[in-house]
């Protein structure tokens, strides 16, 4: 038996011959040309024994990709889009083959998960955050906030919002029932909460600026209506009180422009916030503006006052806000790479719908 051994290795080797060889290469090449991950392997596998010090390194790395796309369909079978993504990708970056394109065609019909989380991802990054952000406003007087730099953050935040809701929206209507699905849109939904949740805090504190300053200069003019109705008529009280009232209006023209302009911006941005806000700021305008009926105005000052009293109330507003703004992106690092293997063949989808 032992002296069969050499005669059966001569055999093998013998078994392919020169010509034999070059024919395999040349399969391999046609392969490669067309990209075809399967003959290419075929042929790899014939020349890796016939001389593997060759023909190894190439082998092993095309047989990498074949595991690879193997394992990806498996889990494209099985309804895992996140794994069959990735692992399709790694394949593709392996080997540039067709079938690698085939599958990640099939898992484009995904990629409004990728566009989620992009925007999620998006949110995190500094220009983000600092488009944004409120927090040189918690530690300035109202009388110092920039009304346009006010407005484009909250413009910014609800053009976010929007988005996120439009991209939720979307990804509900494919009806996908994937759990990826299901755990992107449940955090996409908790940031556009944070989101709303910030904008909303900004405005009480603003709210609770402006009564903690103004609260006490319009209880006197309303004390002094209410108490002076009583002994004159309507017209001695608005001559009484209006040298007070003009100057009131005077010193706090920048605060009269600055709420009309963040109620006008909440109103055309759709904001949910502006409900909350509104009552306030008519309320203001209520008390601070001359009145053509100050019967009226002492009737409904009360109403008023009592609005100004409560959003005066102390609260530990900055901290709530550095909170919502510390939040972390809860999400995979799985749906990470796979939204960054989508985008990365998102040319494949393109070539699909030219």
């Amino acid at each position: 038996m032992k002296q069969l051994l050499p005669i059966i290795f001569l055999a093998a080797l013998a078994a392919c011959t020169p010509s034999e060889i070059t024919k395999i290469e040349q399969e391999l090449t046609l392969a490669q040309q067309q990209r075809n991950l399967d003959a290419q392997l075929n042929a790899l596998k014939s020349l890796n024994e016939y001389d593997s010090n060759k023909w190894q390194a190439l082998y092993l790395e095309t047989l990498n990709a074949s595991t690879l796309l193997s394992d990806a369909q498996r889990a494209y079978d099985n309804g895992n889009i996140v794994t069959a993504q990735i692992e399709a990708g790694q394949s593709k970056g392996v080997n540039n083959s067709l079938q690698a394109d085939t599958l990640l065609r099939a898992l484009s019909i995904d990629y409004p998960l990728t566009e989620l989380i992009d925007e999620l991802v998006q949110l995190q990054t500094t220009a983000s955050k600092n488009e944004i952000s409120f927090t040189r406003f918690f530690n300035q007087p109202p009388s110092k906030w920039n009304t346009i730099e006010i407005n484009q953050k909250l413009l910014a935040i609800n053009t976010k919002i929007k988005t996120i809701t439009e991209l939720i929206e979307t990804l509900q209507n494919t009806q996908r029932q994937s759990q990826s699905y299901q755990t992107v849109l449940v955090e996409a939904k908790r940031q556009r909460g944070l989101l709303a949740e910030q904008e909303a805090i900004f405005l009480r504190h603003l709210q609770q600026q402006f009564s903690v300053l103004h609260q006490a200069q319009f209880a006197k003019i309303y004390q002094t209506v209410v108490e002076q109705l009583n002994n004159f008529e309507e017209r001695v009280v608005a001559s009484m009180i209006r040298q007070d009232q003009n100057k009131l209006i005077e010193t706090m023209q920048h605060q009269s422009e600055l709420l009309y302009n963040i109620d006008l911006m909440l109103k055309q941005t759709g904001s949910a916030r502006h409900a909350e806000f509104e009552p306030f700021y008519l309320a203001y305008i209520q008390l601070l503006n001359k009145s053509k009926d100050y019967r009226e105005y002492a009737r409904q000052g009360e109403a008023a006052l009592a609005l100004f009293e409560r959003a005066g109330a102390p609260h530990h507003f900055y901290q709530q806000y550095q909170m919502l703004m510390s939040e972390p992106l809860a999400l995979s690092d799985d749906l990470l790479a796979f939204a960054r293997s989508q985008n990365e063949s998102k040319f494949l989808y393109r070539k699909t719908s030219d």
